[in-house]
């Protein structure tokens, strides 16, 4: 009897290691994931950038008009040296520029590496 107890209890233990490897490996996808996410909104962000430069005037102000309007974070717009918005249910949408939105819906969302 103490044969299957010893066992059982190298099984359980064995398991209970895989279970925390499959957590770790959990983490670490999430992990890649964020970052993935991030370096596709700073590669979007510094092409938008780069792309504005080559516009006339007019459409550089429309396209930079455009996006303030969605960027709506107060502390978003103090780094951006951008008004605060007037109407406070505007402010702190989570369509607006919540960092920790994912951006499935955008064009580069879903793109994986």
């Amino acid at each position: 009897m103490p044969r299957y107890a010893e066992k059982i209890a190298k099984t359980e233990e064995r398991l209970e290691q895989q279970r925390q490897r499959l957590r770790d490996l959990k983490a670490q996808e999430t992990a890649q994931e964020r970052k993935d996410d991030t370096r596709r909104k700073i590669l979007y962000g510094a092409a938008f950038l780069s792309m504005l430069k080559q516009f006339p005037e007019e459409r550089r102000q429309a396209s930079l008009e455009a996006i303030h309007k969605v960027i709506t974070r107060k502390q978003d717009r103090d780094l951006l040296g951008l008004e605060p918005i007037d109407d406070p249910a505007k402010a702190d949408t989570e369509t607006g520029s919540d960092p920790n939105v994912q951006t499935e819906d955008l064009p580069f969302g879903d793109f994986k590496t």
